[in-house]
Parts: structure tokens; sequence; C-alpha cells
């Protein structure tokens, strides 16, 4: 199954009057990607939902946001860095003294600075059960959207693959005729420069022979089936084949482009930029899957 790496994914978890909202957004992206967005105290969970996370996200660029509710009252075990606070006291003190400020230097001032105040860590790791739980159901939501989104994108690539085949076919039907058309130009430009009984027909048919060589298709026809079917497996299997589709893409212009430049053929040379339209589509849905 072909898995899209955009979604989003919401999940709610309680304990002892405390709400755990946890939000999970994703883009597509190259590698795997992690950014959270979390309240301080519980950053020390941070590489706890980072494992957890990687175990289900293959790719994407994923935001992760933790939002804490409280109800009641529930006493909350707070630290104090002692040695911190006095270190950002004497920082006070000594701009005191500098610019000859009379201000006093007030608890509230001393406690605003970061990591005076923090909830104990043990506290902190207590949280992990139920912040699981709460990931845990926005992942399984995040990744129900992916694939859904990814049904959607296999559609349209299948689609796209059939009027990919359609067009090959159509050019597969044009290319002997090419030779038939170049046979009849030489014909002609060579009656227009020699009396009919001196045109070499054994010379004729050997640059006729010489032409159809360096304008064959066959080679670059084949592969591009054989690429197409390899394709088509890899959006109805399943696992991450975003990569292996993108490289696929890129041999597709490659066969494509070769045809177009063999061709010498108007009507070819139209089909083969209806395949490169096709083609760019593809390319631009293939970077959103995993």
């Amino acid at each position: 199954m072909a898995v899209s790496m955009t979604g989003y994914g919401r999940g709610e978890a309680d304990l002892e009057g405390i709400s755990f909202l946890v939000e999970v957004r994703s883009v597509n992206h190259r590698y795997r990607d992690i950014f959270f967005r979390i309240p301080r105290e519980l950053l020390i969970l941070e590489e706890k939902m980072r494992q957890l996370i990687s175990q289900k996200i293959t790719r994407g660029r994923l935001e992760v946001f933790v939002t804490i509710r409280e109800s009641g009252d529930r006493g909350k075990k707070v630290e104090v860095d002692l040695h911190l606070a006095q270190g950002y006291y004497k920082a006070l003190e000594e701009l005191k003294n500098s610019f000859n400020l009379s201000d006093k230097i007030t608890l509230k001032q001393i406690s605003s600075f970061p990591d005076v105040l923090n909830i104990q860590k043990e506290e902190a790791l207590s949280y992990w059960p139920v912040m699981e739980k709460a990931l845990l159901e926005a992942l399984k939501n995040l990744i129900s959207m992916r694939q859904q989104e990814g049904e959607n994108l296999k559609k349209d690539l299948n689609g796209r693959l059939e009027q990919i085949e359609m067009l090959l076919k159509e050019i597969q039907g044009k290319a002997p005729l090419v030779v038939d058309f170049y046979r009849q130009k030489l014909l002609d430009r060579l009656a227009q420069m020699l009396p009919k009984q001196e045109i070499d027909e054994n010379r004729l048919l050997m640059e006729c022979t010489l032409f159809a060589e360096r304008s064959s298709i066959n080679e670059e026809v084949v592969r591009l089936a054989s690429h197409l079917g390899a394709f088509r497996k890899a959006i109805n299997g399943g696992g991450t084949v975003g990569r292996k589709m993108d490289f696929l893409v890129q041999e597709l212009y490659r066969e494509i482009n070769t045809i177009g430049s063999k061709a010498n053929d108007y009507q070819i040379a139209r089909l083969v930029v209806e395949v490169k339209s096709e083609l760019e589509k593809i390319r631009e849905q293939v970077q959103n899957i995993e």
C-alpha cells in the first residue's frame, strides 16, 4: 500500500486531574525529521516520544504538539535550584550596582528565570504511561489519514500509468511509418536531382536500413514497459516505496527523452511531450509518498 507523508493525528488521555493532548502533523520530507513543541517540564520525555514515533513512521517531517490541561487541585512536586537562583541574584545585584539602580530584587523576578523552579524529574517520568497512551492514539489517527491519502494517490497514479501506456502504444504504432516516410522523402529528393534510371536501389535500401537502425526505439520501449510494470508493482505493493518510485520516474524520463531524440517525426514528438507531461505530474505526486 502506498502511504502519503501528509497527515494529522490527535490523541488525548487523562491522569488524576491532568489532561494530556498530543497533536502530530506530518508533511513530505526526504528523511524522517521530528520537531517537538512541548511544555518545558516534559522535556525529559522527549526522547521516549521520539523513539516511539520512529517505530511507527519511516519518512516525513513531523511536528509534535503537547498541551497540558489541569483541573482541580493537584499538588506538583517542585524542586528549587538554589545554586542557580543565587547566580541570578548576584547577576542582578551586579547590574544594580553598575547602573546605580534603587530597585529591589524580588522573589518573583528570581523565580521567573529559567530552571529556577522545576517539576521533579521523577514526577515528570510518572506522566509517561498516560503520555504514551495519548501519543499512540495520535499516531494511530495520523497513520490512518496517511493511508487514506495514499489510497487517493494510488488511484491517481494508476490512472496516469494507464494514460502513458496508451500513448506508448500510439508511439509504437507510428514508429514503423517513420522509415517509410523517410524512404519516400529520400526518393522524392533524388528524383529531383537524378534521372529515375540513375537511382541506385541498393544504395537507397542501405540508407533506409541505416536510418531504421538509428531511429529504432524498440529497446527504449521495452525498458519503458519494464519500468512501468515495476512502478505499478511498487504502488500496489507495501512498504516504503517513495524513493524507489522516484528512481523509476527518473528512468522513465531517460527512456522517453531518448525516444524523443530518435523520433524524427512530429506526431511521435507530440506524443512524447504528452508522456513527459504525465511523468511530471507523477513526479510531483511521488514526492509525497513514504
